[in-house]
């Protein structure tokens, strides 16, 4: 019988009261990128597991050294209380109180280090002496946590009026403009900070790398005695506290911030390059517009571009148009290939606006540059390609206000009357699609107009408007909703590094994955109004391959619109013909398929092996498909899932079952999936 994995009330509360989050129990899901200055977070779960080790050993001591252990828990919860402060404070933008706060937490956490220490003597008599071992490296962990929070701040500091903390000292004049050009003039400084911030990250690694969950039970009420002890400490909710998964998930976290910073110090070391920050040092880069709501392999259809210039962070437009305007201009003939022009049966040749076939962002960008460096009359020596689609420009519009945009009116993310979708959306749908009995001139050179509308809000907006502007780049960057490619190598590889330019690579570590890639070929914008919904049911490994089914659910919950062109009329909802490729590890081996039009194709690709199939979705209505298969997997014990998520869609939610074990989780970017058979 299945079962959901649920945390019991108990769980709940305590989950409530610690900093480590964690929304379920058997599951470890890790991304790329982790938000909100991720090593405040594990210090303070750092300091919570404190709590934890030296509770499930102190079940066990005898009623004289109750006093001991009182003293000891109150003086570590006020630490506790501490770090939870200084955190708040970060979080409130407050830099100078959470300086001060840090200082606070410091000093009690010496005190703190100093009271579990006078456990010692009664831990090892009790044979607890791994335990109070492992309580030191879990403090030394701490101090080094706090060592690197306190080098961080005062990195900070420099910038701390651009990225919107409240300062002590007067802050300085000039535009928003020139705060960024001086953020980016001395980033290039600020390396040795850097590598001293990680070596204390990886010192804490260091500290908790030594500590083997195994020697910790399931749960506080395993230990004999447990539940009295906790009684007279007042902390019986803590009883069913699951520590073993608790140090797992405290382990699983380190390694991960340290795996984050160490990719994303050579994109800060970078980042002015790419800003064209520097003397002669300017970049041109090709902006693609991917209209992600008539969706294609690497996140949309490429309905326009713009040519624009980056100097010290400020950007200028040289042009913009529409990508029809440049596909008359490519005038090579290039037969369609053949896996497009299966499904793609209106087009002979290969136009520049269905290069991006492939999912993988940098190899369709090789393509399409490679072409777009043959049309006369487009600028060239282009330093890259940056692809946006209408998630970004929703989310920076949502960020700034309402933006106005001379010649094509105000954009706002309000709900459209109609169709219930940000206006902006509805309003770049009728500018660029909508049919018209005259000419339109220029209907989609919208993108750099409004492109220079939004970067002007951009720098006169408030400070306190700039951790906001900046949360939207991660975002955009995680949920793969912006893109880059880079002509300079060194550059492509810091991009890399943060997973921006869209790679899809092979595990090569025997785990599992899964990438459902979708191409929407001729219908209309009806991703606008399309859910996705996946379910994975996975039997335990037999014979060095497991067996998984794989269920795929689309739900178009709109009717359909008036597509005919004499009318006229906005044709956002049509029937969805779509191209869909599932990604599985090279050596899967396809059992059955339902749902395609017909017989799927099976053939390796890039270190994979590819279902490639079609079938359609009509307006308010449903379509599924069904797969199983099996997959070469060795390991009995654990199960690893990397699942890609395509460029371009909302956060999916996939249901998973395990060896009858199921767990929901919701996919907003590339995802790691990790549970026990």
């Amino acid at each position: 019988m299945m079962m959901k994995k649920m945390a019991t009330m108990e769980e709940e509360k305590v989950a409530e009261s610690l900093p480590i989050k964690t929304e379920d129990k058997q599951m470890t899901t890790t991304k790329k990128w982790k938000p909100n200055w991720p090593w405040w977070g594990w210090t303070l779960a750092i300091l919570g597991a404190v709590l934890i080790v030296v509770v499930s050993a102190l079940a066990v001591l005898a009623l004289a050294y109750k006093d001991i252990a009182l003293n000891f828990k109150v003086q570590a919860q006020e630490t506790l209380n501490y770090a939870k402060e200084t955190y708040a404070l970060f979080k409130g933008q407050d830099l100078p109180a959470t300086t001060n706060k840090l200082q606070e937490t410091k000093t009690s956490l010496a005190k703190t280090s100093t009271d579990f220490k006078e456990l010692s003597s009664p831990l090892h008599l009790l044979g607890f002496g791994a335990q109070y071992e492992d309580g030191l490296a879990l403090f030394a962990a701490a101090d080094d946590g706090v060592a690197a929070v306190d080098k961080a701040l005062a990195t900070l500091t420099p910038y701390a009026d651009v990225l919107g903390f409240t300062v002590e000292q007067k802050e300085e004049g000039g535009t928003a403009e020139d705060r960024i050009k001086k953020l980016l003039d001395t980033l290039s400084v600020v390396g040795p900070e850097l590598d001293a911030i990680l070596v204390d990250l990886k010192a804490a690694q260091a500290d908790i790398s030594t500590i083997d969950p195994q020697d910790y039970p399931e749960k506080l009420s395993d230990v004999f005695g447990a539940k009295f002890v906790l009684k007279q400490i007042g902390k019986a909710d803590l009883a069913d506290y699951p520590v073993r998964q608790t140090i797992v998930e405290l382990k699983d976290t380190v390694d991960l911030l340290v795996k984050t910073f160490e990719e994303y110090q050579p994109v800060i070391n970078k980042l002015p390059e790419i800003a064209g920050s520097g003397e002669n040092n300017r970049k041109k880069y090709l902006v693609l517009f991917q209209n992600n709501n008539e969706l294609r392999p690497t996140g949309g259809f490429l309905t326009a571009y713009a040519v624009i210039y980056m100097e010290n962070g400020k950007i200028s437009t040289e042009k913009s148009d529409d990508i029809y305007e440049l596909d008359k201009k490519f005038t090579k003939k290039i037969a369609i290939p053949e896996t497009l022009g299966k499904y793609l049966t209106t087009e002979k040749y290969w136009h520049l606006r269905d290069m991006n076939i492939d999912p993988d962002f940098a190899q369709s960008m090789e393509i399409f540059l490679t072409n777009y460096q043959t049309v006369g009359g487009e600028p060239q020596d282009i330093d890259g390609i940056i692809a946006i689609d209408t998630e970004v420009l929703t989310d920076l519009i949502e960020v700034l206000g309402p933006v106005d945009v001379p010649g094509y009116g105000t954009f706002s993310v309000e709900p459209d009357a109609k169709y219930g979708a940000p206006q902006i959306v509805i309003a770049l749908s009728e500018i660029i699609t909508r049919p018209t009995s005259y000419i339109r001139e220029n209907r989609k050179g919208v993108l750099g107009p409004m492109m220079g509308a939004i970067l002007t809000k951009v720098y006169s907006a408030q400070k306190e408007q700039f951790p906001a502007l900046f949360q939207v780049i991660v975002n955009a960057i995680e949920g793969r909703h912006a893109q880059a490619y880079f002509m300079d190598e060194e550059l492509q590889i810091a991009a890399d590094k943060i997973n921006m330019t869209g790679k899809m690579i092979a595990p090569t570590d025997g785990s599992d994955f899964l990438a459902i890639v979708d191409a929407n070929l001729g219908g209309a914008k009806s991703n606008l109004f399309i859910d996705y919904g996946v379910q994975q049911t996975i039997l335990p490994p037999e014979n060095g391959e497991l067996t998984k089914q794989v269920i795929i659910n689309y739900k178009n919950s709109r009717p359909g619109d008036n597509c005919n062109l004499e009318a006229g009329l906005l044709c956002l909802n049509a029937t969805n013909n779509d191209w869909q490729r599932i990604y599985l590890p090279l050596g899967s081996k396809l059992i059955s398929a339902k749902g395609y039009k017909s017989e799927p194709s099976v053939y390796d690709e890039n270190g994979f092996t590819v279902i490639d199939g079609y079938f359609s979705l009509n307006p308010d209505s449903t379509a599924k498909v069904e797969l199983e298969y099996t997959v070469p997997y060795t390991d009995t014990q654990n199960y690893v899932l990397n699942i890609w998520q395509q460029g371009g869609l909302r956060a999916v939610k996939h249901l998973l079952d395990v060896n009858e074990n199921q767990e929901e989780i919701e996919v907003a970017g590339d995802t790691v999936y990790k549970t026990t058979f």
